[in-house]
Parts: structure tokens; C-alpha cells; sequence
């Protein structure tokens, strides 16, 4: 028996897909590969039953053209064989003959799983027409099952991926409270024996001063305002960790009577005196009260204290309704900040430009930040060297929140 042969086709394997021919006659076989060579590709033949389902066993196929007219075994005996096997129950079977068929032999082909029948000689615009619907179906569906398994090899690989960044987030999280409840020990622990430091400085400098030379007092000094700023800066600290360590409970806020509870209880702790201007009218957002005054304190305060030498320092206060949200303004005519340094100041521990000169830790604005994020806001500055800065604060108003409730 000779080996089933194989025509040429186009060498684009990607896109083409395998015809089966299958006839006892080498002139069919030959005319029929003629025919669709045109479409190009990949044509299998084989001279009877056997060799057909021989090629079956190592190939898919788009479409078979079964001649029914065979010796020893007819193309109904393929057929009924090519469909015994799972892989190929739907695989498409032209049958071609060349006589007339009974409306018998039709069923039983039809039975067989026989798409259609074509009848000798063939039309070859009619072969090519036929084949080419299952050519197409038959790439088509190539084409989907790639697809598919390209895509659940990245669904895989996006699966993988999520589980490692889930897995770097839990460890970054973990990470970041055991930080945070590292620096919220360490700057309280730090806080009892700067304060004896600066209590004994002060003892020294009352009960040994006269005692001192004027360098001797000198250096008592340093060591005292060393203490009370190293003090501050932990105290900040506490502040910076508490903030993340807050348990968040957002309700409606009045902001005129918070701010007079700062202003009556804490303007005196301020760098300068201050002359404010606050707005009769400000809107009633959505916060948390001790975040809120937080926020609003280091405002103020940083208002009061960057301004020129020898300026009242003067701040205004003001709300401004918005879609979605409330802005709340903190104004001053202070020193003003380069814009080039907008998106530093937020930075814990950044000092920029003329604010250098200024006593402070570097903490105020970061606190202002994380504070707000955590009532579900944003904060920012329109600022420019010597014309003042006017911070803003972004939160939800009150009939937004009562929204979101009620839905």
C-alpha cells in the first residue's frame, strides 16, 4: 500500500488548515486538488477508506471529500467508521458520486453525519465554494481556541500576579503597622527624658548661672532649646503616628465653632499674634473632629508664624461650595511659597526655600495631609514668593453624606 500523499500549500502554517480528499481514482484525486489548490492549503489525499482514517489518526481536518464509489470498502463504510470516533463526530463529509443517488442513499448518508453531496463531473466554482464555507469555519474556530488559550495563559499569569501583589501588600502593610507602632513607642519613650533635659537645663541655669561664665551659660541655652525642639519634633511624631492609628469616624462638623475653640484655646501658643477674618457663612462638611482640628491648628499656626519681619500676620478663613464637595480656604499675607515647590511641602520632614529659616519640624503639612486622606479628602496650595499662601482643604458636605446613607 502506498503512503497517503500530501499536496503543497502556501507555507503560512499559522492560518491554514487541512482538506482531506479521498477517491480510488488518481484522476479525481488529481482534479480535485486542482481545483482547491487556490485556496491555499494544506490538501491531504488517500486512495481508499483505510488510508483516510490512517491520516485521521495524526491530523484535523476542516472538511472530507468522500468519494461514495470505492472498492472494499465504499464511502459509507468511511464515514460510518470516521464517525465512530469522538474527535471527528463533527468534522464536515462532502460525499461525491458519480451516479445518481436514491432518496435511501441520501438518508443513510445524511445519517452518516454528510453535509452535502456533489455529483460528477464537478463544478469547480461549486467545489471551491462549498469547501471554502468550512475552510473559513474551520480557521475561524482555529483562530477562537488560540485565542482562548492565549488568554488563560494570561488570565494565569495576571492570576499569579495578583497573589503576588496581595501577598507584597499584606507584607507591606504588616511592614508599615509594625513602623508606625515602632515610631509611635520610640518618640513616646523619647519625650520623659527630653523633658528632665530641659527641666535640668533650666534648674542649672537658675540656681548655677551666676556661677557660669558667659560661655558656660551659652551652652546651657543651646542645650535647652536643643531639648524643647527635640521635644517638639517627637511630639509631632505622635501626632504623624496617631493620625494612622486613629480609628476614623466621619460626622457632620461645624467649622466656625471649631475654630473658635482653636483660636480661644490655642492663639496664644502661636508664634505671633494673629488678626483673623473668618467667613459668618461656612458651610458644614463631613470630618472627624480631632483630625479636622489637627489639620486646622497646623494651618493656623503656620499661617502666624511665615510672615515677614514685622508684619501682623493676618489670616482669613473661608468655605466654598463645590460639586461633590466643600473647600475649605486658610489664607495669610505670609512669605509665600515657590510654586516649584508645591509638591514637596506635603513631605514629612520637608522644609523648602524661605521656610528654612523658620523655627519648625518639618511635620505640620504631612500631618495636615494624612489627616485629611483619612476623612476622605484632599488638600493642596496656591502659593507664590511674597504674596502669601492660601491652603486649601477638600471634604464632603453634609447633604452628601446623607446621601450616601441613605442610599
Amino acid at each position: 500500500m502506498d503512503p497517503p500523499q500530501i499536496a503543497r500549500c502556501p507555507p503560512d502554517l499559522a492560518e491554514t488548515v487541512n482538506i482531506l480528499l479521498v477517491d480510488d481514482q488518481p484522476a479525481k484525486l488529481l482534479a480535485s486538488e486542482a481545483i482547491l489548490t487556490e485556496l491555499g492549503q494544506r490538501i491531504y489525499k488517500a486512495k481508499n477508506g483505510l488510508e483516510a482514517l490512517e491520516l485521521l489518526l495524526r491530523n484535523d481536518f476542516a472538511v472530507i471529500l468522500l468519494d461514495v464509489n470505492m472498492p472494499g470498502m465504499d464511502g459509507f463504510e468511511t464515514a460510518a467508521l470516521i464517525r465512530q470516533r469522538p474527535r471527528f463526530e463533527q468534522t464536515p463529509i462532502i460525499f461525491i458520486t458519480g451516479y445518481n443517488t436514491t432518496d435511501f442513499d441520501r438518508m443513510k448518508g445524511y445519517e452518516l453525519g454528510a453535509v452535502d453531496y456533489l455529483y460528477l463531473p464537478v463544478i469547480p466554482t461549486v467545489l471551491k465554494a462549498k469547501v471554502t464555507v468550512f475552510v473559513e469555519l474551520a480557521r475561524q474556530t482555529k483562530l477562537i481556541k488560540s485565542q482562548a488559550a492565549e488568554m488563560a495563559v494570561q488570565n494565569q499569569k495576571q492570576s499569579e500576579q495578583l497573589e503576588t501583589i496581595q501577598k507584597l501588600n499584606r507584607e507591606l502593610s504588616e511592614a508599615i503597622e509594625e513602623l508606625q507602632t515602632f515610631s509611635y513607642s520610640v518618640s513616646h519613650d523619647l519625650r520623659a527624658p527630653l523633658r528632665s533635659l530641659a527641666g535640668y537645663a533650666n534648674v542649672l541655669l537658675e540656681d548655677y548661672g551666676p556661677r557660669l561664665d558667659d560661655q558656660g551659660r551659652e551652652y546651657l541655652c543651646i542645650l535647652d532649646r536643643a531639648a524643647k525642639r527635640m521635644d517638639r519634633l517627637t511630639r509631632d511624631l505622635l501626632s504623624y503616628a496617631r493620625i494612622a492609628r486613629e480609628e476614623v469616624r466621619l460626622e457632620p462638623m461645624n467649622i466656625g465653632s471649631l475654630l473658635d475653640d482653636i483660636i480661644s484655646v490655642q492663639a496664644s501658643g502661636f508664634t505671633h499674634p494673629a488678626r483673623f477674618v473668618i467667613d459668618p457663612n461656612l458651610s458644614p462638611v463631613v470630618g472627624h473632629r480631632v483630625l479636622l482640628e489637627q489639620c486646622l491648628h497646623n494651618l493656623l499656626n503656620n499661617a502666624a508664624k511665615f510672615v515677614p519681619e514685622g508684619v501682623t500676620p493676618e489670616i482669613r478663613i473661608r468655605t466654598e461650595n463645590r460639586p461633590g464637595f466643600v473647600r475649605l480656604w486658610v489664607e495669610d499675607n505670609g512669605i509665600g511659597i515657590n510654586p516649584s515647590f508645591h509638591h514637596k511641602i506635603f513631605n514629612i520632614f520637608e522644609r523648602v526655600g524661605e521656610m528654612k529659616r523658620y523655627e519648625g519640624t518639618g511635620i505640620g503639612l504631612a500631618i495636615v495631609h494624612r489627616a485629611v486622606q483619612r476623612m476622605g479628602g484632599k488638600c493642596g496650595v496656591d502659593s507664590a514668593l511674597g504674596k502669601g499662601s492660601r491652603f486649601w482643604i477638600d471634604l464632603l458636605p453634609v447633604e452628601k453624606s446623607l446621601t450616601l446613607k441613605n442610599t
